[in-house]
């Protein structure tokens, strides 16, 4: 039966980590690399707490939506900046799959 000696174990840890530290390349003092660290961050910078708005009543809202014209007025607003749809083609010459069928 096979025992590995914790002594080896340990030999070859420290040789892996010997040899990692060399692969890293030291930099001579006053050079300026490419792939400099970007200064910090913080991703809270700008952030703004939630603020609550202050609710119109439904009537009033309502009403505001009746003077504007309703649902269509709104559904106007959004289709003025899509584009218009391509005007109906001409049928085209071959039938549909289920033209022939019987019913």
């Amino acid at each position: 039966m096979f025992h590995p000696k914790p002594a080896l174990w340990l030999a070859l840890i420290a040789s892996s980590m010997c040899a990692a530290v060399m692969a890293q390349q030291a930099q001579p003092p006053g050079a300026s690399p490419a792939s400099a660290p970007a200064p910090y961050r913080s991703a809270f910078e700008g952030y703004q707490p939630f603020a609550e708005e202050k609710l119109a009543p439904w009537k009033e809202s309502n009403d505001t939506v009746g003077k504007v014209g309703g649902w269509r007025a709104y559904a106007r607003e959004a289709g003025e900046g899509a584009a218009k749809p391509a005007p109906p083609s001409a049928p085209s010459a071959t039938p549909a799959p289920s033209s022939g069928h019987k019913h």
